[in-house]
Parts: structure tokens; C-alpha cells; sequence
């Protein structure tokens, strides 16, 4: 925290203020960054967004989740990966809300590409539930368990690495067609390169003091109240946004210059890169002993599976949305984004009114 810990309560709300404005305005900006970096190299938005803003936009993620399980924070950890899963694709809703006019499912350029890359972010969320269910049977055998895991996270890895490789090559036959008279790509640059870098570097930086806000506001005493208001309604209500705000401002930025496929490749990107931080918090878990996908209580264990199949549901959704291209609207949104937003809801409340902690465990990043 920039405040020391005994501080007031506005003090600390308009330190969190000022951490989410820069997160937003370095979103922004890095938004209209990765679209000049699609347009000199001739790369698809879908592909800048899947790789370039997905990429930097879920480093808090892993940072949180990486710190949660050098605590041996478990549940923590994988329950905030497959939490992020679910709020990325509602993320859906808000570009509808920012855009208008119906689903923005139905306007994207690069729907086969985006439908490619939702599967495998499917495929590899369901590896993951598997593999949960799967060291669940040797939990009694924890030796057994530990070389079963490793093996899995390589599995989940090579999986990974195995889905971007088909989507590049999928994404460089397209791009030749639609390149074909346009000439030679041009070169980023160093002054561009340069900005990313600092752009990146600050977007990134923001959204761990934004997190961390989140942690000291559970403890926080909050005047009015008495006492603090709990890890439990923190982590649901603000650590789950505060790690996938960068997300929200680079796609909500993205779709204020008409970039959309920029944007939607940012969400299902970044639901592929969530799941390929488990192989990388295994890694970190090995000194430790801690497993990673098997969490100490059944009834934890039982909530981030029912995260899991909540992203992969909503999903499926979105799959079908681009897939079905519906007009049907109501106001400003199209139905598939409603639907999105309603499935997400009844998850959270079926995630929150059920085993005490559930919140905290599944939707904390």
C-alpha cells in the first residue's frame, strides 16, 4: 500500500480510485498499441488480441495465484484461475453494453478464429477439471499423486502449446489471403516496442496494487460498519474484478475504435493463458510439496469444479452465439449476452450460498 495501515477508510477507497484509473488509461492504451502492431505486421486483430493483449493483460493472475501457492494457499490459487475463466467471457456483456445495437457476437470478422480459440480455451478448462478429478482418486497415495500431477500439468502444457500452434497456422493462412496485395509487413520498431514495453509494464504493475488494495480492504476496520468487511465479500465482490480489469479496460478500449475481434480475441485468450498458469504454479509448487489440483477439503474441491464447468458453459455459449449469429435483441444487447450475464449470476449465487468461503475461494483471482 502507498498509505500506512492505519488510515482512514476514504483514504484507502480513493487509494484503490487511483489505482484502477491507471489500470483503465493503461488499457487504453495499450489497446490501441496492439491494433498498430496488427496493422504494421499485417497479423489478424483476433491473433494480436489472443496473443499480445492476453498475454499481458492476465500476468496478474498468475502473480496472484503464484503468491497463493508459494503460501500454500491451494484453493486460492486454482480456485482464482478458474474463477477469471468465467468473468472473462461475461466480459461479453459489458462490450455489448459498450458497443450497442445487438450481440457483438454476431459482428465479429474472424468468427471461425475466435470459435477455435474458445474450444481449445474449453479443452483445456476441461483438462484441468480432469485432472482435479483424477488426483482426487490419489489423494490417499500423496507420492503417487505429486509424479501423477507433474505429469498432467506437462499434459496441460503441451496441450497448450499444441493449440496455439494450430491457431497460428491457421491464422497465417488467412492472414495470406487477405494480405495478398498489401505488400511486405512492416517492422514494429523501437519507439513502438518501447511503448509497449513501458505500457505493459505499468498496466501490469497497477493491477497488483490493485489487488493487493483488495487484500487489505478484508482486514481494514470500515468505520461505519464496526469491523472489516471479510475476505469473503472482498474476494467476491473486488478481487475477482480488480485482477480482470485490465481485460475489461483493454477490451471495452478495443471496441471504442472499432477493433471487436481485438477484443474478443483478448477474452478467449486470456482463458487459455489462465489454465497454462497451472503448469507454471506446479513448477513453483515442487519445492514445497504443495499440489496444485488437489485441494485440502472435498467440499473446496467440489466448488471449483462447479467454476470450472461454469466457464466451460459459458463458453459454449458464446461458441454458439458467434456460430448461430442471432439478431433477436433486447434494448442494446443481444440474447446470447444475456444469457451470458444470467448464467453468471446464478453461478456466482450457487458458488456464494454454498459452502462457507466458496466466494473467496472461486472468485479471488
Amino acid at each position: 500500500m502507498v498509505f500506512p495501515d492505519a488510515v482512514p477508510t476514504w483514504a484507502l477507497f480513493a487509494e484503490m480510485a487511483l489505482a484502477a484509473a491507471v489500470v483503465v488509461l493503461a488499457g487504453w492504451r495499450f489497446a490501441r498499441l496492439a491494433d498498430l502492431v496488427a496493422d504494421r505486421l499485417h497479423l489478424g486483430a483476433g491473433w494480436i488480441g489472443l496473443i499480445l493483449l492476453a498475454t499481458v493483460t492476465s500476468l496478474p493472475e498468475l502473480v496472484t495465484s503464484g503468491t497463493a501457492t508459494l503460501l500454500g494457499n491451494v484453493d486460492l490459487a486454482l480456485g482464482g484461475i478458474l474463477g477469471s475463466c468465467s468473468f472473462n467471457i461475461t466480459i461479453i456483456f459489458l462490450l455489448n453494453a459498450a458497443w450497442g445495437g445487438g450481440s457483438v457476437l454476431t459482428r465479429t470478422d474472424e468468427g471461425r478464429a475466435h470459435t477455435l480459440s474458445s474450444a481449445f480455451g474449453m479443452l483445456l478448462i476441461g483438462l484441468t477439471l480432469f485432472g482435479m478429478v483424477l488426483m482426487d482418486k490419489f489423494a490417499a497415495a500423496p507420492k503417487t499423486a505429486g509424479i501423477v500431477e507433474l505429469c498432467w500439468a506437462l499434459l496441460i502444457l503441451i496441450a497448450y502449446l499444441f493449440c496455439m500452434k494450430l491457431i497460428h497456422r491457421y491464422e497465417r493462412r488467412r492472414n495470406h489471403a487477405d494480405h495478398r496485395d498489401a505488400g511486405p509487413p512492416g517492422r514494429m520498431g523501437a519507439g513502438l516496442t518501447l511503448d509497449l514495453i513501458v505500457t505493459a509494464a505499468v498496466l501490469i504493475a497497477a493491477s497488483w496494487w490493485l489487488a493487493n488494495l483488495g487484500d487489505a480492504l478484508s482486514i481494514h476496520p470500515i468505520e461505519w460498519l464496526g469491523g472489516p468487511l471479510g475476505a469473503t465479500f472482498v474476494g467476491a465482490c473486488f478481487l475477482a474484478l480488480a485482477t480482470s480489469l485490465p481485460e475489461i479496460a483493454t477490451s471495452i478500449s478495443a471496441v471504442k475504435i472499432g477493433k471487436l475481434d481485438l477484443a474478443l480475441g483478448n477474452i478467449f485468450g486470456s482463458n487459455m493463458f489462465n489454465i497454462v498458469i497451472i503448469p507454471v504454479l506446479k513448477g513453483l509448487s515442487l519445492g514445497g510439496g504443495h499440489a496444485v489440483m488437489l485441494t485440502p477439503h472435498a467440499s473446496d474441491t467440489t466448488q471449483n469444479l462447479i467454476a470450472g464447468l461454469l466457464a466451460m458453459l459459458l463458453t459454449a455459449v458464446a461458441i454458439g452465439g458467434m456460430a448461430y449469429r442471432s439478431h433477436t435483441r433486447i434494448g442494446r444487447f443481444g440474447f446470447d449476452s444475456i444469457l451470458i450475464a444470467a448464467i453468471y449470476l446464478g453461478g456466482m449465487a450457487l458458488l456464494v450460498t454454498g459452502t462457507p468461503g466458496a466466494a473467496a475461494s472461486v472468485a479471488s483471482p
